[in-house]
């Protein structure tokens, strides 16, 4: 794009830029039309886009991706972080194309605010998690029973959801912003759910889970195989 092009976007600072170009995790910005501004190597290669593919001024739907089908989503997650003017997170499984996998990803968006304090655009930071599908254990033919309904009622229901974003890899400072709680009250919760469930780390838990199929519970809201939703 040329550079008389790129002065009609929101400039971001190279402090930004550099800690992103250095993360592991998708980061990509927006400006407030949802067109996007920046993105770095992860993102490029998250959505299979040429190694030097210069996103400036593309919106989701013009971008050449697999996940592009979703792009109305996208806009309403970006017209939602406008609206509210605060962190709004959302979790989506997706295709991959050419016979690939699904993958599942969480992602925060935040208002990207200027030195005045106006908003500008919209940051976002997508995490792949370790989310399964339905179709992925179709697909390679495991008869494995994924339920909807709570194990067992040891734990609360509040308890059995976070059990789910932990077997999903979800940490507990990202569980904390989803459950709209501090990172003080998540840990209060698991410390019960320890005592509940007689194991004392995380290691223990993750194998408690596997073991019994507490990784198999699924919450409604969060059991559609392929998809998009705000959380």
């Amino acid at each position: 794009m040329s550079q008389s092009a790129f002065g009609k976007f929101p400039c971001i600072t190279r402090q930004f830029t550099n800690m992103w170009d250095r993360s592991p995790d998708p980061w990509f910005v927006k400006d407030r039309e949802s067109r996007f501004i920046y993105a770095n190597t992860v993102f490029i290669k998250a959505n299979k886009l040429p190694e030097n593919f210069d996103v400036i001024g593309y919106t989701d739907e013009q971008l050449p991706t697999p996940v592009n089908g979703f792009s109305h989503h996208f806009k309403e997650h970006d017209r939602q972080v406008l609206e509210c003017m605060q962190r709004i997170s959302s979790i989506g499984t997706y295709p991959q194309g050419n016979g690939r996998q699904p993958k599942s990803y969480f992602c925060e968006k935040y208002p990207l605010m200027d030195e005045n304090n106006q908003c500008m655009g919209i940051i976002s930071h997508a995490k792949e998690v370790e989310y399964f599908t339905v179709s992925h254990y179709m697909e390679n033919s495991t008869h494995i029973a994924v339920s909807s309904k709570p194990p067992n009622d040891i734990l609360k229901e509040t308890e059995w959801i976070m059990i789910f974003l932990f077997c999903c890899g979800i940490n507990n400072k990202d569980m904390a912003n989803e459950m709209h709680m501090s990172c003080r009250t998540v840990e209060k919760y698991f410390e019960n759910i320890y005592e509940k469930l007689s194991v004392s780390s995380t290691t223990e838990l993750r194998s408690l889970c596997k073991e019994n199929g507490y990784d198999l519970y699924v919450p409604s809201r969060y059991s559609l195989s392929i998809g998009h939703f705000l959380l």
